[in-house]
C-alpha cells in the first residue's frame, strides 16, 4: 500500500479560469450553490478515482487520470499515467479503501484536495490489516470532467486525533 499509494503525486501548480459566467452569478446564494456542486463534483471524482483504484476499474482509471498526470511516489521518483495504472494491476486486492475529502479549494477550473484515505486488506495470514494516510491532489476540469493530475498521499503511523471516524471496520 504504501508503495501504490505512495506513486499518488504531488500538486505542481495551479491553473484555472473563471467558474461561471458572470451571468450566472448574480447573488451570493447562486454563487454559493455553484460553489458547492463544484466542490462536491471535485470530491466525487477523487473518491471515484479510489473506488477504480480498489475494484482495479482501468478504464476508469484512464478516464479520471488526466493524460498528462503525473505522481512522485515515496522515493521521490516521478510517475506517469501510464505507470500508476500499472502500479494497480501489480498492487494487492483490497477488502476496503475509502477516502475521506476534507477540504476543496477551487481555483477556476482547477482544484485543490485534501483528505484522508482509509485502506484495509487481508495478509498473507489472514489477518485484517488497516492502514491511513494523508493526501493531497490536484485536479483539473477538462472537456467537462474533472480529472486528477497530479496527487500525493503519506501513510500516517500515529493515530489522527483530529479524525473521528478512525480507521475502517
Amino acid at each position: 500500500m504504501v508503495k501504490a499509494l505512495g506513486r499518488l503525486a504531488t500538486a505542481a501548480g495551479v491553473g484555472g479560469s473563471i467558474l461561471c459566467s458572470a451571468a450566472y452569478i448574480d447573488s451570493a446564494p447562486m454563487q454559493s450553490e455553484a460553489l458547492a456542486r463544484e466542490q462536491s463534483a471535485v470530491a466525487g471524482a477523487y473518491n471515484a478515482y479510489l473506488h477504480a483504484w480498489k475494484d482495479k476499474d482501468y478504464a476508469a482509471l484512464g478516464r479520471l487520470l488526466s493524460n498528462d498526470y503525473k505522481a512522485v511516489n515515496f522515493r521521490g521518483i516521478v510517475s506517469t499515467k501510464a505507470n500508476e495504472i500499472a502500479t494497480v494491476r501489480e498492487d494487492r486486492d483490497y477488502a476496503d479503501m475509502k477516502g475521506d475529502v476534507m477540504s476543496v479549494t477551487l481555483f477556476g477550473d482547477s482544484a485543490v484536495t485534501s483528505g484522508f484515505i482509509y485502506a484495509r486488506w487481508k495478509d498473507e495470514q489472514g489477518k485484517m490489516q488497516n492502514m491511513t494516510f494523508r493526501f493531497l491532489a490536484m485536479l483539473q476540469k477538462q472537456k467537462g470532467e474533472w480529472r486528477l493530475v497530479a496527487t500525493q498521499s503519506t501513510r500516517l503511523t500515529i493515530p489522527v486525533v483530529d479524525n473521528p471516524k478512525g480507521v475502517l471496520k
